[in-house]
């Protein structure tokens, strides 16, 4: 559904032609609906799916929470390979409803002839980093449970994700924003064609999530340095 509320037929950059700059074109608008439907639908996924797989529904969080030894690797092996299938399905259908392989997909697009594919996985690696070092803070780090709660947390991990998917899609002229669930991307180029540029999608959410790791492997979650009774 996220893919295809930011699906549009291909086509050149639209640069802007008034003094509002970006924030006057399609480019700024567009993923606005993006972020939006992150926003109300992330929260609603995770609570549906929290009793059966914790809520795993990216391959970003399922890396972050292995590295972080959360979960086992033959559990992270099973979520991602149930993420991936999920999202050529999701790609299957979004290919039959749209009638057409020709389309394009917010945060799955990168127009290399004016974003080098390194910039591009720059920004893929920040904007993932961001979304595991938040989505832990306000919710799977044990030790905030008490300050969040179990009902709150998912609606602040969706707010996190509409805000990277919005705020990283118009800054750079050619970029369409940061995929970070690598899994949807997935889907999108078996419904299209893969670029060359695809693995950028799978890197950038590996080096955030090591990154994010080795934090907690010098801090581990299930130690609490904080007084009992504080």
């Amino acid at each position: 559904m996220t893919a295809w509320v930011t699906l549009h037929a291909p086509s050149k950059t639209e640069s802007p032609k008034t003094e509002a700059g970006i924030y006057d074109t399609l480019t700024f608008f567009s993923p606005l609906f993006g972020g939006i439907t992150n926003v109300l639908l992330i929260p609603l996924l995770i609570y549906t799916f929290s009793p059966s797989s914790g809520g795993h529904i990216s391959p970003t969080i399922t890396l972050a929470t292995f590295f972080a030894r959360m979960i086992s690797f033959p559990r992270m092996v099973l979520y991602l390979g149930g993420q991936t299938f999920g999202g050529a399905l999701a790609g299957f259908a979004m290919r039959t409803a749209y009638g057409s392989r020709e389309f394009t997909v917010g945060g799955c697009y990168v127009d290399t002839e004016m974003v080098p594919v390194k910039d591009a996985l720059v920004i893929e690696f920040m904007s993932c980093l961001v979304l595991v070092y938040v989505a832990f803070g306000v919710a799977l780090d044990p030790r905030q449970a008490s300050l969040f709660g179990h009902a709150a947390s998912p609606w602040l991990v969706g707010l996190v994700l509409g805000i990277v998917s919005w705020g990283s899609a118009f800054t750079r002229e050619g970029y369409i924003g940061a995929s970070v669930n690598p899994a949807r991307c997935f889907g999108v180029y078996v419904a299209s064609s893969f670029p060359g540029y695809h693995w950028i999608h799978w890197i950038g959410p590996l080096a955030a999530s090591i990154g994010h790791g080795l934090i907690y492997y010098l801090d581990p979650l299930w130690v609490d340095p904080r007084p009992k009774n504080a």
